[in-house]
């Protein structure tokens, strides 16, 4: 063993010894940079990708050493080939954005192995940079913030090390955080004055970052939600009375009307009957309601997490705030809302709530026939069940209520991890597993009220909401939600099978049901920890963070700039638009030419020389005899008769001592420094 560590010895001194040049130094905290990158990138980056670019990281730091060369331009250009045709072949399934972030990081792992010349170092900095933006488009949180501006001062670091040989690193990074900080009011001037115009390109869409809900769902798709914790979005109302009761919090994002025997999704004759309206030019029933009188109306702002999709959730029924909407949000016939482009960042949208407005049939005998429509794949006995009922009563209301009645006393269980059921979904949830997740129950509903000639369709979006602050909620993945909208006289009525069979899922949220029920969301070996006082406390301080980013800095878009630059010059014109567009660009000239213009220097005088005019002060008070321009034996002949013995001859030393300091030409010393201070005290006392 021992000869081991000795033949490793001269390997480690030498690799310590090229960790001390620059160059080296550099090359390093590049690659740690890089590793972070990284690491911030592991959703839209395929996993070859990862393994290749961290191998790249590690032949680059064992190359530091001279015991170990680096692979040959014919090596690093036969991956690259290789790479390409990876790419070639995986890039459609992960999407356009993905393909591109995917080939700019392979790009910089290959071209990380051959940094040698300037030019080769320059490249890796801007590509960093630009996977810095990648990074952006997913995740714009305040965290990702902090640490992005880390991987920033990085960088800067390296770029500064590899440029100035002659000076430490400490100093190097000490200009790096000054360079930050100075840029840091440019940058709150151009985010606050500066309009915000929309990016010259489309941004191409990303299939590896959608979240959340989709818009089909098979029994069970919703029930893989609920191991998530991720965020969905955040709702701020304008006081805590405005905050809708638990019961109420349906937050609408979808109307599924098809069923083919296993999967609902969004009907095609919905989205052509939309479109053809549309062109017509005629009025969702949220036009028609938010133009009518309304005795009671709720104004809330939502933040929403990326999901680049374009559907959006919303309290039923909520009409869409477009003159403070940074995007345009139009209202369907089937009371939801569509964005005018997929979000594929965090953004924020105003929204107006009509809790006593109904949800009325906006297409008539369109809607009846669509949600009466039956899949006949399948499924016998629910069909003859339903069958059954409409036999039996001739009131819509009561088969609903004999439905209801049936999962309420029917033994049926809540339950986070149903059985798998292949063939017949419907008929083996109600007649044999009776135990489910919110969407069994939905769509085994919908599917039953069809066949007894109810109208009817599934709704999924999400319910509930935890309270962050007393008019804030936030509403996280697991609260996704399935639940029933019955026709009936005209109007659609909210059906939820969940509150019959698991009540204190819609009063308490899924983790309380979930343990009324002896089971569990999370299955981590960390639960407990996460569960524990200091954690909790942690995580809301952390969400208080994140929930204050959000509204202030993302929610602030061209509508919040406009209604700020109103407040501050009233009616915006465009000659007052010309006026602040010139003095943002001037204001920011003086900030760089006080940063950056040639500053006078100024004379540092020594602390011996500090010294010595502070006794020159105290003798000046004293005596009222200026110096002025005398030298220090003249100016001691005249005071010395005017002072005590004792301040004179303390006087005099600490003047011979300056001279004999500074004059000799004498490196001043710590103790020469340590005696004049001395005097300086004994002086002040003795002139006391």
């Amino acid at each position: 063993m021992n000869h081991v560590l000795l033949s490793r010895l001269p390997q480690f001194i030498v690799f310590r010894g090229v960790l001390s040049q620059p160059y080296s130094v550099a090359v390093l905290i590049l690659c740690a940079a890089f590793s972070l990158i990284l690491f911030t990138l592991t959703t839209p980056l395929m996993t070859w990708v990862l393994v290749l670019a961290g191998c790249a990281v590690v032949v680059r730091i064992s190359g530091l050493s001279t015991f170990n060369s680096l692979p040959t331009s014919r090596t690093v250009n036969l991956l690259a080939v290789l790479a390409v045709f990876a790419l070639s072949w995986f890039g459609l399934s992960v999407g356009l954005l993905d393909s591109m972030i995917n080939l700019l990081t392979v790009a910089c792992a290959l071209k990380i192995m051959l940094v040698e010349k300037k030019r080769d170092f320059h490249l890796l900095i801007c590509t960093c940079l630009f996977l810095i933006g990648c990074g952006f488009i997913s995740s714009l949180s305040v965290f990702a913030w902090i640490g992005y501006t880390g991987i920033l001062a990085l960088l800067l670091g390296a770029t500064a090390i590899y440029h100035g040989a002659a000076v430490s690193t400490a100093k190097h990074f000490k200009f790096v955080i000054v360079l930050i900080v100075q840029a840091f009011p440019i940058a709150l001037l151009l985010f606050l004055l500066l309009p915000q115009l929309p990016p010259l390109w489309q941004m191409p869409t990303s299939k590896s970052t959608e979240t959340g809900l989709s818009d089909t769902v098979t029994p069970g798709d919703i029930a893989s939600l609920a191991s998530s914790s991720e965020l969905a979005f955040n709702a701020t109302f304008e006081s805590a009375d405005a905050v809708p009761d638990v019961e109420s919090r349906y937050w609408r994002a979808m109307t599924l009307e098809h069923f083919d025997g296993k999967t609902w999704s969004i009907s095609d004759k919905r989205k052509q009957a939309e479109q053809q309206l549309a062109f017509m030019g005629r009025s969702t029933p949220l036009s028609i309601l938010e133009e009518a009188s309304k005795p009671q109306v709720t104004n809330y702002e939502l933040i929403v997490e990326p999901t680049q999709q374009t559907w959006l959730f919303a309290l039923e029924p909520s009409f869409p705030n477009n003159r403070e909407n940074g995007i345009s949000v139009k209202s369907l016939f089937d009371y939801t809302l569509r964005a005018s482009s997929p979000i594929s960042s965090k953004k924020a949208f105003y929204l107006r709530y009509f809790p006593n407005a109904p949800i009325t049939n906006g297409l008539g005998n369109f809607e009846s026939q669509l949600n009466l429509q039956l899949s006949t794949n399948g499924n016998p006995k629910a069909r003859a069940w339903g069958q059954t009922l409409a036999n039996q009563y001739t009131n819509p209301q009561e088969r609903v209520r004999a439905v209801m009645r049936e999962f309420n006393h029917g033994n049926f269980r809540y339950t986070l991890s149903p059985n798998a059921m292949p063939t017949n979904p419907i008929d083996s949830f109600l007649f044999e597993q009776r135990a489910g997740f919110c969407a069994h129950y939905a769509g085994a509903m919908v599917y039953v009220l069809r066949a007894a000639k109810v109208p009817a369709r599934m709704v999924t979006g999400y319910q509930g909401g935890s309270a962050l602050n007393d008019n804030v909620l936030q509403i996280r993945q697991y609260d996704a939600h399935a639940w029933v909208e019955a026709l009936i006289d005209g109007v659609w009525i909210r059906l939820d099978p969940t509150s019959v069979v698991a009540p204190s899922r819609l009063t308490f949220g899924l983790e309380h049901a979930l343990e009324e029920l002896g089971e569990s969301r999370q299955t981590t070996i960390l639960r407990e920890f996460s569960n524990s006082a200091f954690f909790t406390t942690l995580q809301s301080w952390f969400q208080q963070l994140d929930y204050s980013w959000s509204k202030w800095v993302l929610g602030f878009d061209n509508a919040a700039q406009s209604n700020m630059l109103e407040e501050l010059l009233g009616a915006l014109t465009p000659q007052k638009m010309q006026v602040v567009f010139l003095s943002v660009v001037g204001l920011i000239g003086l900030i760089l030419a006080i940063y950056f213009l040639p500053k006078r220097q100024r004379k540092t005088l020594s602390p011996s020389h500090v010294i010595l005019l502070n006794a020159i002060q105290y003798i000046e008070t004293k005596t009222g005899i200026k110096r002025g321009h005398r030298t220090l034996s003249a100016y001691l002949a005249e005071v010395l008769p005017l002072i005590n013995a004792d301040s004179a001859k303390v006087f005099k030393q600490l003047c011979e001592l300056f001279e004999r300091n500074i004059y000799a030409h004498q490196a001043e010393s710590s103790r020469v420094h340590l005696i004049m201070k001395r005097q300086l005290k004994t002086l002040k006392q003795t002139l006391k």
